[in-house]
């Protein structure tokens, strides 16, 4: 080879070289029979693991088991058609998560005449995230509108439901004068009136209708809450303090107590161990965080017996965001519940336990009210996590 020749190929060469370890995106090789051949250095940057690790091992210990088929799938389209695949594929982090990568992958025949497969990952986590957060945000402004309508729409009726079912206990009330003066006018003993009613169990029939009124009236206040939000009552409070508050009043609240026996329940406490002061609506706050426990109640009462229930509460500062975190050890959920979990009328219990609102409206709470992020990490038999994200003012103190 000319001396020329040679000098332009190092050039060329060198110039390759750095460009793939300075890439950062992972750029690798493999085999015929999927082992790792070459992985550049952005594997350590990216997923933890030293590029030493991986070489000679084969990518299935790497990839996510329910996305092994369609890795084997590309990377056979790519062989037999001579063509370049992509493909989206979650890959294991040393830290032991997932890493969601798109990659784009071709085959070669190198200068020995052997076959391999280049390919090129980009990591598109948190622009996936990001998306499904704005995907989300979409759905929570298009259903607002709907909601409010749909409460006021309602509330007509309903209040005279409740109003008339009200006015017949009080026809037949012998405390009132005129109640007596229209039995007499027909000829009827009013007390005889009334304990053929009870004997029938009419007022019973009219305080479930009542019931039923007063139900239906929280679901339609939540309906209103969801769709707006009351600007006032600002402060600036602790979190723990918050959560505290919230663990007392599932702890009072009835259904909490009769469906769920919240009080058998291990609360696991893992504060900072400074206190973390945010703004909120204290109010409306204390309301999203008791739809999630609520909902950690319901899913450790749907596992009963499977292991011992446990809701576990944190609290820390990161990069000036209060974090307020809910675990709970209950059957978990799959990713294509998780992804719905906080879509208005969503529910997984069984017709009559819920109206499906509580997450949304936490949601809305969190994201449109207090400008922060609500997120929800869960899989099938691992329980689930939510976090909850602030803006925090002046790092750890008010």
């Amino acid at each position: 080879m000319p001396p020329e020749s040679a000098d332009e190929f190092y050039k060329s060469e060198s110039r390759y070289r750095t460009l793939v370890e300075n890439s950062c995106d992972i750029i690798f090789s493999l085999n015929t029979d999927g082992n790792f051949t070459f992985i550049s250095h952005a594997w350590k940057s990216l997923l933890g693991h030293d590029p030493a690790d991986v070489l000679g091992h084969n990518f299935r210990e790497f990839i996510h088991p329910e996305d092994i088929p369609r890795c084997e799938t590309a990377i056979m389209t790519a062989l037999q058609s001579n063509s370049v695949q992509e493909l989206t594929y979650r890959i294991h982090h040393f830290d032991g998560g997932w890493r969601r990568h798109t990659l784009r992958g071709a085959p070669h025949v190198d200068e020995n005449g052997v076959l391999t497969i280049i390919g090129i990952a980009h990591d598109v986590t948190e622009r996936l995230r990001i998306e499904e957060i704005m995907v989300q945000s979409e759905k929570m402004i298009m259903v607002s509108g709907l909601a409010a309508g749909m409460a006021h729409e309602i509330n007509n009726p309903l209040g005279a439901i409740m109003q008339h079912a009200q006015n017949i206990e009080r026809r037949v009330s012998a405390d009132i004068p005129a109640n007596l003066k229209a039995a007499a006018e027909v000829g009827v003993d009013l007390d005889l009136v009334r304990a053929y009613l009870e004997k029938r169990g009419i007022f019973t029939f009219i305080g479930h209708i009542r019931n039923a009124g007063v139900r239906a009236s929280e679901i339609i206040s939540q309906m209103l809450h969801f769709s707006s939000r009351n600007e006032s009552g600002i402060v600036n409070v602790n979190v723990t303090d918050v959560l505290e508050r919230v663990v007392g009043l599932a702890a009072t609240d009835y259904d909490m107590k009769k469906k769920y026996a919240f009080r058998s329940i291990e609360i696991v406490r893992e504060y900072a161990a400074e206190p973390i002061f945010a703004d909120m609506a204290l109010q409306e706050m204390e309301q999203a965080l008791l739809n999630i426990v609520k909902n950690a109640a319901q899913a450790i009462a749907g596992s009963a017996g499977r292991r011992s229930p446990r809701i576990t509460l944190r609290t820390w500062l990161s990069e000036g965001m209060a974090l307020m975190e809910i675990e709970d050890n209950g059957p978990g959920m799959d990713e294509a519940t998780r992804l719905r979990v906080f879509e208005p009328f969503y529910t997984t219990r069984e017709v009559g336990v819920g109206a499906g609102l509580g997450l949304s409206v936490a949601y809305a709470i969190v994201t449109k009210g207090h400008s922060g992020t609500i997120k929800i990490q869960s899989r099938p038999g691992e329980g689930s996590c939510f976090t909850v994200m602030l803006p925090c003012r002046g790092g750890a103190s008010g």
